[in-house]
């Protein structure tokens, strides 16, 4: 269980809620490494034998790829203040199999710009310390999205 998601209970394993950016390849990549994670953490969307680096990639926490929510926050600050295309997913899956997901269209408002701000400015530490901060976050995300189906 992820202490950001909430647990669904069934026949299936617990799910857990995934938070996914899917953005260009060669920029999620080099974001993802300036946020300390390694350099294969953006997976590209469709694999071939040499990818396209402007094919779109995703970054998912929690993944083994990405296990602190910090990371991926870094990742997706960056990512808003370069002013880069990107897309905002809340998920649902066990293990980073995906059962559903939903596009998230947030309103940033000023509070929020301010959190991305800081995180994109490598204060990302200061966050850390802040798991209510985070988690708030999160939050502010999920509930000023507007929900729109994925086709």
């Amino acid at each position: 269980m992820s202490e950001y998601g909430l647990i669904a209970f069934g026949k299936q394993p617990m799910e857990e809620y995934l938070w996914i950016i899917e953005a260009p390849l060669e920029i999620l990549d080099r974001f993802c490494r300036i946020a300390g994670l390694e350099r294969d953490s953006a997976i590209p969307l469709v694999f071939t034998l040499k990818p396209d680096r402007f094919a779109d990639a995703r970054l998912t926490y929690p993944s083994a790829k990405c296990t602190r929510p910090e990371a991926w926050l870094h990742v997706m600050a960056l990512l808003y203040v370069h002013h880069v295309s990107f897309r905002l997913y809340q998920a649902t899956g066990h293990q980073e199999a995906i059962t559903s997901i939903t596009l998230l269209r947030p309103s940033i408002d000023k509070e929020l710009e301010d959190l991305l701000g800081l995180a994109a400015r490598g204060k990302i530490a200061q966050l850390r310390g802040y798991t209510k901060l985070l988690q708030r976050v999160f939050k502010r995300l999920q509930d000023a999205a507007i929900i729109e189906p994925e086709y």
